[in-house]
C-alpha cells in the first residue's frame, strides 16, 4: 500500500477578507526576529504540497542561525477554502498580501509553484514594498489563453475525473507510478469540482505580465525543471532575464519539482534566501 502524502499536523484558521482559510507554519528561531517566507501552492492542490520541501528548508535554515518563519496557506478555491470562487490571479495576489500581513509587517519572501508563481508575480507587481524576494518554480509570466480555456472547457464538459491522466502526464516524471505524489494529486483532483477546475485554468489564461516584468525590483530566482512540459525552461529564462535582479537555475525535474525533488529544491531556495539576506 502506498504511503499517504504527509500533511502539516497543525494549522490555524485565518480570515482573508471575504473568506477563511488554513495557515500552516514552521519556525527556525525567535519569531519576533524572524524573516518570513510564504509558500504558494500550485493549481488544484493545497498547502500540504509544500510539506516535504518546507521541512527540508527549515532544517537547512536552522543550521545557519538565521531565524525564519515558513508559512503556507490554502488559496481560495482550494483545500480548506474550496468553497470560494476564483475570479483572477490579481484576486489571489490580493489574498496573498492579506495573508502576509497576518504574519508580519515586514516584507516577505515568496516562493510560488506554477499557479502560485503567477500569484507571486502579481503580488510583487501590485505591492513591491511588501515583497523581499521571489522564488518561482514551474511557472510563467504568460500562459496560452487558448490552451487554458480549452482545458477549462474539457473539465466542465467531461468532468474532472476524465482529466486526471493528462494532468499527471504534464505534472510528474512517472504518471503511471503508484506512489505518494501521484496518490496525493489524484486525491486532490477527486475533490475538485468542474467549476473550480475551470476557474483556475481560466484565471491562468487571462494572466499576462510579460510587459510588466521589468518593474520587478526584488531579487528573483527562477528555478526551471529541465523536464517540465507544463512550464518549459524558456518561460523561466524569460522571467529571469526580464527583471532587474533575476537568476535562473536548473533542476533535473518535471513540473511539480517540490513534490518529487524536495531535497534539491530546498538547496536552491535556501541558497537564494541566504544570498538575499547576505546582500542586505
Amino acid at each position: 500500500m502506498t504511503t499517504p502524502w504527509p500533511r502539516f499536523p497543525h494549522s490555524n484558521a485565518i480570515r482573508v477578507d471575504d473568506h477563511e482559510t488554513l495557515l500552516s507554519q514552521l519556525t527556525t528561531g525567535p519569531t519576533d526576529e524572524a524573516s518570513t517566507i510564504l509558500f504558494v501552492h500550485s493549481a488544484l492542490l493545497d498547502r500540504h504540497a509544500w510539506y516535504r520541501t518546507m521541512r527540508k528548508i527549515a532544517d537547512r535554515l536552522s543550521s545557519t542561525g538565521n531565524p525564519f518563519t515558513l508559512a503556507t496557506y490554502d488559496l481560495r478555491g482550494h483545500g480548506a477554502a474550496a468553497a470560494e470562487s476564483i475570479v483572477s490571479i490579481d484576486q489571489l495576489a490580493h489574498d496573498l498580501l492579506a495573508v502576509s500581513l497576518t504574519l508580519t509587517s515586514k516584507p516577505v519572501h515568496v516562493v510560488g509553484l506554477s499557479l502560485g508563481g503567477a500569484v507571486a508575480q502579481a503580488a510583487a507587481l501590485d505591492s513591491p514594498d511588501r515583497i523581499a524576494s521571489l522564488a518561482l518554480l514551474g511557472t510563467s509570466s504568460r500562459f496560452s489563453r487558448t490552451a487554458m480555456y480549452d482545458r477549462a472547457a474539457r473539465g466542465k464538459t467531461n468532468g474532472v475525473a476524465g482529466q486526471v491522466d493528462d494532468t499527471l502526464a504534464r505534472w510528474v516524471s512517472d504518471p503511471a507510478a503508484d506512489n505518494e505524489v501521484n496518490g496525493y494529486i489524484r486525491h486532490a483532483l477527486a475533490h475538485t469540482t468542474p467549476e473550480r477546475w475551470a476557474q483556475a485554468w481560466e484565471a491562468l489564461g487571462r494572466f499576462d505580465v510579460v510587459d510588466r516584468l521589468p518593474r520587478l525590483r526584488c531579487p528573483v530566482l527562477a528555478l526551471a525543471g529541465t523536464r517540465d512540459v507544463a512550464s518549459p525552461v524558456e518561460a523561466l529564462e524569460l522571467i529571469a532575464k526580464s527583471v532587474a535582479e533575476g537568476t535562473v537555475e536548473y533542476l533535473d525535474a518535471a513540473h511539480l519539482s517540490p513534490l518529487e525533488r524536495p531535497a534539491e529544491v530546498a538547496v536552491h531556495i535556501t541558497d537564494h534566501l541566504l544570498r538575499v539576506l547576505g546582500r542586505d
